[in-house]
């Protein structure tokens, strides 16, 4: 393996260790607040680190496509959480 492959495979567990604590923090954190903070940091990061390292371990991967698709997330996912959180504050969940 190159230092390329190897780099991106540190940097693919990585980004799934984050899906991992995202994960946790769905389950163990007390309100839909703290559940979606984690859950949209967490998983916009791990998104990037996913595709980062698919970059980095495939040759032929289209930088231009992965980086299309880390700005896409960055933009949606906290954008989805902010709009969960203002959904569950005006219902009166969580309060």
């Amino acid at each position: 393996m190159s230092a390329l492959q190897i780099l991106g495979t540190v940097v693919m567990m990585l980004g799934s260790f984050l899906f991992l604590v995202a994960a946790m923090g769905i389950v163990r954190l007390p309100d839909v607040y703290c559940r979606s903070h984690a859950l949209g940091k967490a998983t916009t990061l791990g998104i990037m680190l996913l595709l980062v390292g698919y970059g980095l371990r495939v040759p032929e991967a289209s930088w231009l496509k992965i980086l299309v698709i880390v700005l896409f997330q960055m933009v949606t996912v906290p954008v989805a959480a902010h709009l969960f959180c203002l959904m569950a504050y005006r219902k009166g969940i969580g309060r």
